[in-house]
């Protein structure tokens, strides 16, 4: 009898931890998913303000999710790109080389050139979508000033309390 009390708070136990670990894998799928949620309306949103405008400008979309595709697709292949355009601008003028207006002006049109460049390479290889050149440079123009005012900025330091 006292053998069988003994295995049964041993497997009581098993339970509580599988229980416990359980609870938390949720936790974490739920919370990633949730998050991967809120990413994907905010890609949603950006994308349908994107393909509006470039739809002024002769670009054609199947559906919404080749829309998003698109842009997300877009967003991947030019990352490379979009980090030159920022770092080499930002490295000039941290070496003092080049004057803050100068440095916005550099980054401006590298910044073009990578989001025009990336969204013509995706375009050429999506059949579901159609981007003219027009609309390329006018969202390309349009990403670049919403961009530009972060080159020159002081990084803001870590306070500690």
């Amino acid at each position: 009898m006292i053998e069988l009390c003994a295995s049964t708070k041993f497997v009581k136990k098993k339970e509580d931890v599988l229980m416990k670990k359980i609870k938390s894998l949720l936790g974490s799928v739920f919370g990633y998913g949730f998050l991967f949620g809120i990413v994907l309306l905010i890609v949603f949103v950006l994308a349908c303000f994107g393909g509006v405008i470039m739809h002024f400008f002769g670009f054609y979309y199947e559906s919404v999710w080749k829309l998003m595709l698109f842009f997300i697709l877009s967003g991947l292949v030019g990352l490379p790109l979009e980090l030159v355009a920022k770092g080499v601008p930002k490295a000039l003028l941290a070496f003092n080389k080049i004057s803050v207006g100068f440095a916005r002006g550099i980054f401006f049109i590298l910044d073009v050139l990578s989001t025009m460049v990336s969204m013509i390479v995706v375009d050429y290889f999506m059949e579901s979508v159609s981007a003219t050149l027009r609309s390329v440079v006018v969202i390309a123009v349009i990403i670049a000033i919403l961009s530009v005012k972060d080159i020159g900025k002081p990084k803001k330091e870590n306070v500690e309390l």
